[in-house]
């Protein structure tokens, strides 16, 4: 689990970046978008942390950060959404949401996903996916959906995002896991 924690904060820090670069009916149509209502219906109430970013706000911003940090501006540009919601109740039905993830990680198996971490410790439920180009290239999507008691965390990054892009973010928040990341490897 120290893994997805260390992985949460980029994702979140990029979720109060801009991203965008295209109309928000675009990002649902994506290869990368995955539709997470499911889950949060099941939760039943309301997020505690909640960012969905989407186009043109984003690309202001996405303009206002580049003369501090091009190599960043550039990855998050290629961005088209950033979805993320954290629910923190002991009341959700960690059982539930588990099986319904197992649904939901059907799906996006026979959508061509690649599942890159599977965890299954009762009662923790971890599936993180990648959406890769035909030539493993391009990163089309990441789709995180973690469950345990207390906490249930749904991300979904959408863009074309290369493994330079992964490198440069891993090196930007010392993750060494992404980059060291061999996409080529996944499919």
């Amino acid at each position: 689990m120290k893994i997805v924690r260390r992985l949460m904060l980029p994702v979140l820090l990029l979720g109060f970046m801009p991203l965008a670069n295209g109309q928000d009916s675009d990002s649902l149509d994506h290869p990368g978008y995955v539709d997470f209502s499911v889950l949060t219906a099941i939760a039943n109430i309301e997020p505690t942390v909640e960012v969905s970013l989407k186009a043109p706000l984003l690309n202001m911003v996405t303009n206002l950060i580049r003369s501090e940090d091009e190599e960043a501006a550039d990855f998050i540009s290629k961005l088209l959404r950033v979805t993320v919601n954290v629910f923190e109740s002991s009341a959700i039905d960690v059982g539930e949401i588990s099986s319904s993830m197992n649904e939901i990680a059907e799906n996006l198996d026979d959508q061509g996903w690649d599942r890159v971490v599977r965890v299954r410790e009762d009662p923790e439920h971890v599936d993180i996916y990648f959406r890769l180009s035909e030539d493993a290239s391009v990163i089309y999507g990441i789709a995180i959906m973690v469950a345990e008691p207390g906490d249930t965390v749904l991300v979904n990054i959408v863009g074309d995002i290369s493994t330079d892009d992964i490198a440069a973010l891993g090196r930007r928040f010392d993750i060494d896991e992404l980059v060291d990341l061999d996409v080529e490897t996944i499919n």
